[in-house]
């Protein structure tokens, strides 16, 4: 396996000029994600099938020629389970490779696996065992080692095998067109951003909590997610979740009273305690008429499971006659969320909110008849 670590912009103008003219390219990236909540990228790897660089991001590198490539719909970029590569390129990158071919997910489409990781899929595929070992190594640590190098060049090498193999499959059944359309779903849904007024809503526990509490803590979901992006730092380095809710609860009005708040850390204090205060007085000073209702969770509406029951069984029907395996088509996660869309959301909300999955995309195609009723 040959490779090149690419950190000269004549190195990498050279490296574009050779692959210029692919069909194919076989994508990976190697990032970390310590305690910021966007990922730091490390590496960049593109593999044609011949030549295989490993592009370094932390070098001072003009990458305007390989986003021309990554945008040219007339190249197919291969990933394997490619969420999180999909958020590195919005972040670093602004824009995400397209076509995309998703190798985890043309699997779970032919019926052959769910959520297969990589090694797995190269160990069944091409009967090669791969050295995971690097897997958790610091990639932003330079210089690199040649382990880490020859860990991140197999990543697209024995990808573009295995993709072969399994594009033949997919195309062979006419199904390739599903797979270019689920990663772009996922690109979509990396890149909303609920509004902040909806935040609070997607909190665990949230149901437990009466409109006073729900008033604290949407100030509170606010006012976090605002800080995470201004800093950069991970949600829960800036105020852990459950601590959020028992904030919520307790709405202390000082300092001292906030540090005995259960689970709330010193740490916590000392760095946000008077932004956290600020937040409980804005709730704290919503008008009655204008306070929260109640979230109700969906398995407490009547009806809940007869709809659940109602939906799969309509989803089921089609997916036998399209000979698609029923989870590729929808979750239970999914389901609920078709449920949720027309039973906990208003027309203001719809219009806010992205639509449920089942109606996006491939899914909306195949299964718009089916699902008319709830189509609102």
């Amino acid at each position: 396996m040959q490779y090149q670590f690419i950190q000269q912009q004549a190195e990498l103008d050279a490296f574009i000029g050779k692959i210029s003219d692919s069909q194919v390219l076989a994508i990976d990236t190697e990032f970390m994600r310590r305690r910021t909540l966007y990922p730091e990228i490390a590496l960049i790897q593109v593999y044609d099938g011949e030549h295989l660089a490993l592009i370094d991001p932390l070098s001072e590198l003009d990458f305007s020629g390989l986003w021309h490539l990554l945008r040219d719909e007339g190249i197919v970029k291969v990933l394997h389970s490619p969420s999180e590569d999909i958020e590195v390129f919005q972040k670093f990158a602004g824009f995400v490779p397209t076509p995309l071919f998703d190798t985890q997910f043309a699997l779970q489409l032919l019926g052959e696996g769910n959520c297969v990781g990589f090694a797995n899929m190269v160990k069944n595929m091409l009967d090669i065992e791969l050295d995971k070992s690097m897997s958790r190594t610091d990639w932003l640590k330079r210089p690199l080692q040649a382990s880490q190098l020859e860990y991140a060049a197999a990543d697209v090498f024995y990808l573009l095998p295995c993709y072969k193999e399994i594009n033949s499959k997919i195309s062979g059944r006419g199904l390739r067109e599903i797979v270019i359309s689920e990663s772009q779903l996922i690109a979509a849904k990396r890149a909303y951003r609920t509004p902040n007024a909806y935040l609070y809503l997607n909190i665990k526990n949230v149901w437990q909590l009466k409109p006073r509490d729900l008033a604290v803590l949407r100030e509170l979901a606010s006012w976090r997610q605002n800080k995470a992006e201004k800093k950069n730092l991970a949600l829960n380095f800036v105020l852990k979740e459950h601590n959020m809710v028992e904030i919520a609860k307790r709405r202390p009005s000082s300092l001292n009273s906030l540090r005995n708040v259960p689970g709330v850390e010193p740490m916590e204090v000392s760095r946000s305690g008077k932004e956290i205060i600020a937040c409980i007085e804005k709730g704290k000073a919503v008008p009655e008429t204008e306070l929260p209702t109640r979230v109700q969770r969906l398995i407490d509406y009547p009806g809940y499971k007869g709809a659940a029951k109602e939906i799969k069984q309509a989803i089921a029907e089609v997916a036998r006659q399209q000979d698609i395996p029923l989870d590729v088509f929808a979750s239970k996660k999914q389901i609920n969320q078709v449920i949720g869309w027309n039973w906990k959301l208003d027309a203001e909300q719809r219009n806010t909110f992205m639509k449920p999955d089942l109606f996006l995309g491939w899914r909306h195609d195949v299964l718009k008849d089916a699902l008319s009723k709830w189509q609102v």
